[in-house]
Formats: C-alpha cells, structure tokens, sequence
C-alpha cells in the first residue's frame, strides 16, 4: 500500500475542499449567487464550476484501468480481471453511502448535467452504457477527484453500441486528466488506442498523461526499457508536440508477488525505484489545486461577465428611455401642429366672413372680441393686411388646412406608434441591474479572503 500522507498534505486536500465548497457557495446562493445574478442579466452560460477534479482513464483491453481505480480508492468498486472489461462508461465518486447497485444512466446524466450534450449526441447507446458507482472511501484524494472509466480498446472487427473514440473525446472535454494506460502484454501497441490518443493530441495534449501499465510483469530491466523506448516511437509517430513526453511505469503494489521479476533482477536492488505508481498520486493531486486556483479564477472572470453585461443593459435601456421619448414629443409637435392649423383656418375664416354669420354670433361681443384679438396675432402671417381674401382663397385655404391634418395626424399617429416599439425595463428591474456592482463587489471580496486562505495553507503567514 502506498505511505500515509503527511499531516500538511491532508491539511492542504481539507483546505482545498473547504474552498472549493465555497467558491460554489458564491455560485449557488438563490437571490446572490453568480448563477442567480447572470441569469437575471440573460447569461446562460455561466455554471457553478466543478468540485471535483474528473479523471477520464482510457487504455487497451486489459491495462489495468478498474484495478487503478480500485487501489487508488482503497475500494473493490469496479469489476476486474481479463474475462471482464468495462462495457461502457462508468463514473466513480464519492458519497457519504455506498450505493447497493450502480445509478444508470438518465440518473447519472442528472447528476453531472454537464454530460447533457454527450446524451444528445449519442442518445440512447451511451445512456444505456453509462452509469455511476458510489463508494464511501476517502483514501488519498478521492473525495475530490472523479474517476471515468472507459470501455477497453481492442483492434479487429469488435462492435461498440456507439462511437467509442468520439465518446471518449466527448467526456475528455470535461475532464482535467486523461490517462491513457498501456500494458506490456501485447496490448499496448494497440492501433485503437494509438488513433484515440492522436485525436485526443489535437485538442486536450495538456491533459494527457501517458503510463506503463503492469510493468513488473516484465522479465527484467532491459525488456522493460526496450518496450518503454518502442512505445514512445509508436506514440511519437501520432502526436505532434513530442517535446517532453514521459511515459513512468507503474504498477499496483498490492498486486505484486511476493517475488517479482524486477526484484530478482541483480540491477536493481529495489523495485521501489522502477515503480512511479506515486507520480500518479502526485499529478493527481497537482491537479487538484490547479483546480482550487481555476476555480477562484472563474469566480472573477465570471464577475466580470456578468458586470460587462449588466452595464451593457443598462447603456440600452437608458437608449431605449431616450429613444421612446424623442418619438414621443416628435409625435405630440405633430398632434398639436395637426390641431393648430384648423383653428387658425376656423378663425380666420369667422373673422372674414363676419357678416354672413348669424346675428347671435355677431352679438356675442366678449366672444367675438377674442376671436379678432387671437386673429390679429396671426393674421400678417396669412395674408398682406393691404388685401382681403375672397371667398374662394377663404375655401382653399380652409381645404389645405384640412388637408394638414390629415397628414400631421397621421404622422403623429406613426410616430406615436414607432416609440411604443421601445419598451424601457421596469424601475424594479433597473434597481435590480443598478444592485449588481455591490453585490458583486462583495462576492470579489470574498473570492479575495478564498485566495489568501489557500494560501496560507502553503505560505507563512507573516510572508502575507
């Protein structure tokens, strides 16, 4: 079994847990959370970030991926041996209860939503190949890390019931790891395998990790370095980025004999030495607290998201406020213009023909003596004062008058109508937007305190 841990690395994975329960606190408050306040803006995208560090496992048939699994939780959860090779997909986390039987696949797909498109995709195939183990261990890092394991590559004419080497990219996109095991029993020049690892090369080098699976069953040292150099040129031959590429050979101390072949070999003195099972541990756990530092960076990124697209809306609807009310005092001018127009005519048209009005109008005198006071404001605008208007420059005037406001009522009905397409958000909404700079200036402030905590797991505090 592999050496007890130290106090400060348990310290670190408690720390490290602590903050990422937290970091999704901030995601996940209701009426405060990042998901709540970018919702209320129209982000969809934005999610709480994972908790736990997924590790996709892929390899040949018979690497070694379920017995990896099964030693690093310190639980026989997965089914092993060279009669049994994983069919589907399983994932394997933690819980606070073991489950009695595995949770299939729509369930599954309801616990890792971010599987959603992986269903789409491939629909009833892979749900029906897909299901989720639960163990109660915490050995090592496993209440942080999320296994994935994968169906056995095989070459020849074997039938998958979907794509598996696009599936397997499918589950590698949200993964942090992906280990691809390799064994020496003949298997681990696999031309399967070899094509997943070009395709998964292309888009997810960074999460690649490459091991030799089994290695003590090799017959002494020089077999095992003469396979670990063909390997490496096989790969070599698929991938681009060869710079740096470390395949460690590993396998499961449990699982050794009590003698085995590299033990006996008289150039080692140890195996403990070939063996780089712990290494595996290790990237584990860097990738644990990569995670913990992506996290609090998305906590800000996300801020940022969400203030960017808060000011934008509210850039917006103070257009939308200016704009509707332009068209609206545009539309009223024309009301009052299509109004004003046929009352100067009605009046000009009382004053000018006064004497065929009849005798109750003439002898109303307060009315008559507004009418003439109204019309000599305006009258040298009509007409020169040296000319009166006859009866016919009377109707046509009148007419043209008429005529305006139809076109000014008109125009002001359109006008009316093109500002009610502008539909300024409601005070409560606004108040809410405008609330969104403190909140999130708070939640930025927290992010801060989440920081300086993981920090201090790992810095002196005076060094702060």
């Amino acid at each position: 079994m592999a050496e007890p841990k130290q106090s400060g690395a348990m310290d670190g994975d408690s720390n490290a847990s602590e903050i990422m329960k937290q970091v999704h606190a901030l995601y996940a408050d209701a009426d405060e959370g990042l998901v709540a306040l970018a919702r209320s803006v129209g982000i969809a995208r934005i999610h709480p970030p994972r908790r736990k560090v997924n590790v996709l496992v892929i390899g040949n048939h018979s690497a070694g991926k379920s017995s990896f699994i099964n030693w690093y939780i310190d639980d026989h959860v997965q089914r092993t041996g060279v009669a049994i090779e994983t069919q589907g997909f399983t994932v394997v986390t933690s819980g606070s209860r073991k489950t009695l039987a595995p949770i299939k696949g729509d369930s599954t797909i309801m616990l890792y939503p971010y599987l959603e498109p992986l269903k789409t995709k491939f629909g009833k195939p892979l749900i029906e190949n897909l299901e989720t183990c639960v163990s109660v261990s915490t050995s090592r890092s496993f209440p942080l890390v999320d296994f994935i394991d994968s169906p056995g590559l095989v070459d020849g004419d074997i039938m998958y019931p979907f794509d598996v080497n696009d599936a397997i990219l499918g589950f590698a996109d949200h993964a942090d790891l992906v280990f691809v095991f390799m064994d020496p029993m003949g298997q681990a020049l696999c031309s399967r395998t070899m094509s997943v690892v070009k395709l998964l090369n292309a888009k997810h080098f960074d999460k690649l990790k490459y091991y030799l699976t089994k290695a003590d069953t090799v017959t002494n040292p020089k077999e095992l370095m003469k396979l670990m150099v063909q390997i490496t040129q096989n790969i070599k031959e698929h991938i681009n980025n060869q710079h740096g590429l470390e395949i460690p050979a590993i396998w499961l101390p449990q699982a050794q004999r009590q003698q085995s072949p590299l033990q006996n070999s008289s150039d080692l003195q140890s195996a403990d030495g070939v063996n780089q099972i712990n290494e595996v541990c290790n990237t584990i756990e860097k990738a644990i607290h990569q995670k913990v530092q992506d996290n609090l960076s998305q906590v800000e990124q996300d801020c940022q998201d969400v203030l960017t697209q808060t000011s934008t809306l509210l850039a917006k609807d103070e257009l939308e406020i200016a704009a509707k009310r332009s068209r609206e005092i545009v539309a009223m001018f024309f009301a009052i213009s299509a109004w004003t127009i046929p009352i100067i005519a009605f009046l000009t048209l009382v004053v000018e023909l006064e004497e065929q009005l009849p005798p109750a109008v003439r002898d109303a005198e307060y009315v008559m003596t507004t009418v003439h006071t109204l019309y000599s404001d305006f009258q040298p605008l009509l007409f020169p004062e040296s000319e009166k208007p006859d009866l016919v420059t009377l109707l046509k005037f009148f007419g043209i008058s008429i005529l305006l406001f139809l076109v000014l009522n008109a125009l002001s009905k359109f006008t009316h109508s093109r500002a009610k397409k502008f539909v300024p958000q409601k005070r409560a909404v606004v108040a809410k937007w405008r609330s969104h700079e403190q909140i999130v200036r708070r939640i930025l402030q927290r992010r801060q305190e989440l920081f300086l905590e993981y920090v201090r797991t790992y810095t002196p505090a005076d060094d702060l």
